[in-house]
Parts: C-alpha cells; structure tokens; sequence
C-alpha cells in the first residue's frame, strides 16, 4: 500500500469515527448514505457501509449500477438505488441522517451542488456530508501539489495536461477532470446554511471539510414542504 492509499485510509477512519462521535445514531435511526461504496471482501474496509452496524436501517442512492449492484449482493437488507444525487427518490424528512463522503465535489458546477446540498436537506433531518479542501495545497485526485492555489478552476487545465491515473495506477497525459469542482470552507456553509463547518486534518492543515447540521423546528420542515426542498430560499 502506498502514502497515499495510507493516508485515504487514515482520513476516512477518522471521518467515520467523527460522524459517529457528533451524529451518535441510535439503532433505529433511518440513515441514507448519498455515494456510497464497499469494498472488495479482500480489503480493509474504511467505507461507511461496511462499519454501519444496523444494515436493515441503512439505504443508499449511487449514480453507478455496478456499485449498487455490489452492495445489494454483499448486503440484501439494505436499500441500494441507482440515482442521482440532485433529485433524489425519497420524501421530505424521510430520514433521520444524511451521510455523504467526498461526493459533493463531483456532481458538477456550483448550482449542481447547491442542488445537491438541498436535497439532502430536504430528505433528511440531520447530515454529515465532507469533501476535500480547495485550499490544500495538494490535489489528491490528479495528485498534483499547489494546482489547487490558481485562480478559478485552474487547476483543472493542468490536470488536462497531466494527472494521475487511479485506474493504471500512474500519471497520465490528456485525463479529464471538468466534473471535478473543489469547494472552500465558504462555498460549503453557503451551500448548507446554519450547518457548523469542521476543518478536519490529518497533516499539517485540514484537508477535508464537514457539514454537520440539523432541522431546528417543525417550522423549518412545513418551509421545506411548501418549497420542495429545504434550504432553497434560505
């Protein structure tokens, strides 16, 4: 396993480890992770699926068919949908928490993730949603160090020159990179109004920033009704 793969591994047990310590799921708690993966029997698993103790209370909503294909196989009780992210196919306030890890980044511009963000808080009551840190001065999907500090989306015209390839496992001309939208600390607590913002880190700053927060009153939830989705004019 290489520094990277390590260091994936070492960030991700800690998000788990933190949405467990702040959420605090109880074990009837409807929970929706929004992305999620599971890893081959052959790994160490550090994907929410496999850690979540109470699969029969656990769905989640992925845009590939294979990954859902995957964790219907491994785990039947769960409620494993092909979807999109933006428009997602459960009621208002359907669950208790919305779990999300590093998806945010890759639906597209930053109205798609706004959109995102308002689906989540339109079908659930609390959530946790991460994803990397814009100003790290190191881009771990192209893994290409300070392309993250150019102005705008600039870092996406060097990883069309050159990136790495997580597939072959090696740095790679011509890759395309345009569904790649890094965000700020600012961008996130834009998108997900009143929510606290964690700066989570691992090295020598935050590399990852969280999400957390929670319908306040039934006031809150009758809005998000009439509008279709909480946060929308808010």
């Amino acid at each position: 396993m290489g520094i990277f793969d390590k260091f994936s591994g070492i960030s991700r047990k800690r998000k788990i480890e933190l949405f467990f310590n702040v959420m605090k799921p109880s074990e009837t708690d409807k929970i929706l992770d929004v992305g999620g993966e599971v890893e081959s029997s052959s790994c160490k698993s550090r994907q929410f699926i496999d850690t979540f103790p109470h699969k029969e209370n656990l769905s989640v909503v992925n845009l590939s068919a294979i990954h859902i294909e995957t964790i219907a196989e491994k785990y039947p009780e769960i409620d494993a949908r092909v979807g999109d992210a933006c428009s997602l196919p459960w009621p208002n306030d359907y669950f208790d928490i919305v779990y999300s890890n590093a998806v945010i980044e890759h639906v597209g511009d930053y109205e798609r993730q706004k959109k995102m963000a308002s689906e989540i808080m339109r079908v659930g009551r609390k959530w946790f949603v991460t994803t990397p840190n814009r100003w790290y001065p190191f881009e771990f999907h192209m893994r290409l160090p300070f392309v993250t500090w150019l102005p705008f989306h600039g870092y996406l015209k060097i990883g069309q020159i050159v990136s790495y390839n997580h597939v072959k496992r090696k740095y790679a001309y011509g890759l395309k990179h345009d569904h790649l939208k890094l965000m700020t600390a600012r961008e996130l607590g834009m998108c997900f109004p009143g929510s606290r913002i964690i700066k989570q880190r691992v090295t020598f700053m935050p590399e990852t920033l969280i999400a957390v927060g929670e319908k306040k009153n039934k006031r809150e939830r009758t809005c998000s009704e009439q509008h279709g989705f909480a946060g929308k004019d808010r």
